[in-house]
């Protein structure tokens, strides 16, 4: 699956007009954090030219809905983005980041496989292994 995630009030409503114009099955759903953020998903076994315009469109849309948010004053100039980091000892941590960075990660990675990479990431920093790579177990 391809997904999308827009942060819009609209959830992303003219680029799944779009995507059903094309007859692309398209699943809607909230994120269950970020109550703003709306994840659209495709399958992925659509041609690679129809990926590529997708791809644009998704571009468009959300370039498009923060040029609206900003001339509307519903923006501050210096937007945040960022991850969560959560700590082993139950407590949680965010982590600022560009909103281009994260909107670069997010077109590439789906919101649960940057999830897995932050929490591997924070346990690898909690709990160091100095073990070599090529003596770890396969998996790890």
């Amino acid at each position: 699956m391809y997904e999308f995630t827009f942060l819009t009030p609209d959830g992303g409503a003219r680029f799944i007009k779009r995507l059903e114009a094309e007859g692309i099955e398209v699943r809607v759903a909230a994120d269950p954090i970020a109550e703003e953020a709306t994840t659209i998903s495709i399958p992925d076994d659509i041609d690679d030219a129809l990926a590529d315009r997708i791809e644009v469109w998704y571009e468009e849309e959300t370039q498009a809905a923060e040029a609206e948010l900003f001339a509307s004053g519903g923006a501050e100039a210096d937007v945040s983005a960022g991850v969560w980091v959560q700590l082993s000892n139950g407590g949680a941590s965010f982590a600022p980041l560009s909103p281009d960075v994260v909107s670069r990660i997010l077109s590439v990675l789906s919101p649960d496989e940057l999830g897995d990479l932050v929490s591997r990431i924070a346990d690898a920093v909690e709990h160091p292994d100095d073990t070599p790579i090529c003596r770890r177990p396969a998996g790890d």
